[in-house]
């Protein structure tokens, strides 16, 4: 039985907590003009952990209000608006600018910056914009100052992708530490920041990209019937035509394919192999003398 994170208040703090709801609700009843003290009033559950009573954590503890917003035909994102602008507030107070007269939508472009040395900064231009001007703050004017602060995006190239047949090592501090260290060859770009790795065993595994460090140059793609072949011929196994014993009579063209045929039929009913086993029973039968029965037609 697992122990609930919800505790109980003391009379003080549910006194202070009801007297700040209500403030909350006031606030956001008051609209636009009562942001501020929704907000500060929000923070300060937040700060004390009012909500500890009834919820595991603040945000949580927010959906409370939620019908409050929808009774007053206000979107939920509003309570976040709230939030960020206030702290926004609490940034430009040490320089002693007072807002406490202006919309909530003056505040919100300023949370597109993070530095509070950056939001005091873009507020004090938008102060002299609106100067220069001759009017009152307008919220375009506090966006005008923002994006003249606002450090531009760089967006850096992406990487080019490691191409398909490279041979790559799966780095070390990939999730799966089976596959630590681990070598195979690119099959396939399924999605835009994973593939697959065909290993040694002929397993694939969808790897992110992001995992794999390219070890050697593209190898030239072939089949998995062909590396077969080449592992077979490694062992000192013959493939294909040339593995079938010396007849005693002499079998034309459609006779030996007949067979070849025949024992790719046997092999179909195995249990599921490996393309290398297959080829390695394929061998052996025919180095055993095996004569497969004709093929139906």
């Amino acid at each position: 039985m697992s122990v609930s994170s919800v505790t109980i208040l003391g009379k003080n703090e549910l006194d202070k907590k009801h007297q700040l709801e209500q403030s909350v609700i006031d606030g956001i009843e008051l609209g636009k003009r009562g942001f501020q003290q929704a907000a500060q009033a929000l923070l300060e559950i937040d700060q004390l952990a009012l909500w500890r009573d009834e919820a595991t954590d603040f945000n949580t503890y927010r959906q409370k209000f939620k019908a409050v917003l929808e009774d007053l035909n206000i979107s939920p994102s509003y309570l976040n608006r709230l939030i960020a602008a206030e702290k926004c507030v609490q940034m430009l107070t040490p320089i002693g600018v007072n807002i406490s007269q202006y919309k909530e939508s003056h505040i919100r472009p300023l949370t597109q910056l993070k530095e509070p040395k950056q939001i005091q900064q873009a507020y004090k231009r938008a102060l002299d914009l609106a100067e220069n001007e001759g009017c009152e703050l307008k919220a375009e004017y506090v966006q005008k100052a923002v994006e003249e602060i606002k450090p531009p995006k760089v967006r850096l190239p992406k990487p080019p992708r490691i191409p398909i047949g490279a041979t790559v090592r799966i780095l070390p501090h990939y999730a799966d530490e089976e596959f630590h260290g681990a070598e195979g060859v690119i099959t396939q770009h399924p999605n835009h920041d994973r593939c697959v790795v065909r290993f040694d065993d002929q397993t694939s595994k969808l790897i992110p990209d992001n995992m794999l460090v390219c070890v050697e140059e593209i190898r030239e793609m072939i089949s998995t019937k062909q590396e077969a072949k080449a592992q077979a011929r490694a062992l000192g196994l013959r493939t294909g035509l040339d593995a079938i014993p010396e007849p005693k009579e002499i079998l034309n063209e459609q006779q030996q394919l007949d067979i070849e045929i025949a024992v790719a039929a046997f092999l179909r009913i195995l249990p599921r192999l490996s393309q290398w086993q297959k080829g390695v029973i394929y061998e052996q039968l025919l180095k055993s003398g095996f004569v497969p029965g004709k093929v139906a037609a």
